[in-house]
């Protein structure tokens, strides 16, 4: 309540249930449980912050001293360089072998349109450029998750089938 500091910590909270979502289902705080949480981390940005330009009269209001109340410049250049930041995280995604490589081409059109809104936001900060890109990060991650689903990386279920496969073929001779 008391500095802009919030909204990073509050990004670092939005970013740990899939964290442990990926660690319960894997077993391992890996560098895919990492990545996951760095892209959720990134997209809460231009998310919030687009929002909080919208709502920034009701937080002065109430006392809060959000990036969009004391600093509406920060608060833009802040989404826009998380939005800019998306396109790393998500290619890390086939280097770290949760995807194929074609999730990086394809997130790389996604986070484009998203980048764009982000530009118009810092550009020229009004209440429209922030709800159009409060509404395209509504659409954004979604589209995201579901391109990594997919283009998931299935080279451990291929491997899994292939020795059961295998079990099989010894066990018929």
């Amino acid at each position: 309540r008391v500095a802009i500091v919030n909204t990073w910590l509050g990004s670092i909270v939005g970013a740990i249930p899939p964290m442990m979502g990926w660690t319960a289902c894997t077993n391992s705080l890996d560098a895919g449980a990492w990545t996951l949480g760095a892209l959720l981390y990134a997209w809460q940005f231009p998310h919030f912050n687009s929002l909080a330009c919208n709502l920034r009269e009701d937080y002065s209001k109430a006392g809060y001293r959000m990036m969009a109340v004391t600093d509406p410049a920060l608060n833009a250049r802040v989404s826009l360089r998380h939005s800019l930041a998306l396109f790393s995280l998500c290619y890390l995604a086939p280097y770290t072998g949760m995807t194929t490589w074609w999730f990086a081409l394809d997130s790389t059109v996604i986070n484009s349109i998203l980048l764009f809104r982000a530009f118009k936001f810092w550009h020229d900060s009004n209440d429209r450029t922030a709800r159009d890109l409060f509404f395209g990060s509504l659409i954004h991650l979604p589209i995201i998750l579901a391109l990594m689903m997919f283009h998931k990386n299935n080279t451990e279920t291929e491997y899994w089938i292939e020795m059961e496969e295998d079990e099989n073929d010894k066990g018929g001779e």
